[in-house]
């Protein structure tokens, strides 16, 4: 019985119910959804500028260059023969270039250094190497090691990226991405996968992990949110034009006069 009584002394009143409610002026609710309308916007924003784009010479690559600078892209990434093609649609200091060095990845140290010398004469600012496939199918882990440092030291990038498909087994994967970060690489760059943002707890020593390939929104917000350092995607501008919505339904909710405000004090209450 005293127990009863307990609870009941302890229920919320009805006059404690209102205490607790919201009293906003007008102009003090419009500044804080606009607030809330621009929060939303800088994290759009913010995970978008930590995105690439990709030109592979199909598109209209003067629209995909402008595309990309709308959205702030970090860069948008081309094959060799493409960026030889289209680098006068690139404006240099707008938008960075990041070249994908030899091809599948079954070709010479020195080709792969010489062909990243000549891209980075033409303008390239970023550089992705393919590793050599049949050196990491026979897990000749410190020959790949050997041909990355080698590689990062005659190129002499800011930004020097490594990828690899994503056929492997999981564990070499992430033995690849260990080796990377010994290596002083700043992308691990892999194809997406479900279950690739886990990869990025094997990276360490500013070594981030780069995912290609992304195709939804959901997808997209599931990488920045699990800390991926950057997205790949073909459809960068498509994913702002959808995301941006979610600003608009940022709206201010159904409000009511407060019953103890003056007449001349707009008091609103939000519940």
């Amino acid at each position: 019985m005293e127990d009863l009584e307990k609870k009941t002394d302890t229920a919320p009143t009805k006059v404690e119910e209102k205490e607790n409610l919201l009293t906003l002026s007008h102009s003090d609710a419009v500044e804080y959804y606009s607030y809330k309308r621009q929060q939303k916007t800088a994290l759009i924003m913010g995970a978008l500028a930590r995105s690439e784009g990709m030109i592979d010479g199909k598109e209209d690559v003067q629209r995909a260059v402008e595309r990309a600078l709308r959205i702030h892209q970090a860069a948008v990434r081309v094959t060799p023969t493409c960026f030889a093609q289209v680098r006068e649609f690139l404006p240099r200091g707008k938008v960075r270039v990041d070249c994908f060095i030899g091809g599948n990845g079954e070709t010479l140290t020195k080709v792969k250094a010489y062909e990243g010398k000549l891209m980075r004469k033409l303008g390239a600012e970023e550089l992705t190497v393919a590793v050599t496939p049949s050196l990491l199918e026979s897990c000749r882990y410190s020959e790949i090691k050997k041909e990355l440092r080698k590689l990062k030291r005659t190129l002499k990038t800011s930004c020097f990226k490594v990828w690899t498909d994503s056929c492997y087994p999981y564990p070499t994967l992430a033995r690849l991405g260990r080796i990377c970060s010994e290596v002083g690489v700043r992308f691990y760059s892999i194809p997406y996968f479900e279950g690739c943002e886990r990869l990025r707890f094997d990276l360490f020593g500013g070594c981030r992990l780069e995912v290609v390939g992304v195709e939804t929104l959901d997808d997209f917000k599931r990488m920045t949110g699990a800390g991926v350092g950057r997205v790949i995607t073909r459809h960068g501008f498509e994913m702002y034009s959808q995301w941006i919505k979610e600003v608009d339904e940022i709206k201010m909710p159904p409000i009511r006069r407060s019953e103890n405000a003056p007449q001349e004090d707009n008091g609103l209450k939000f519940v």
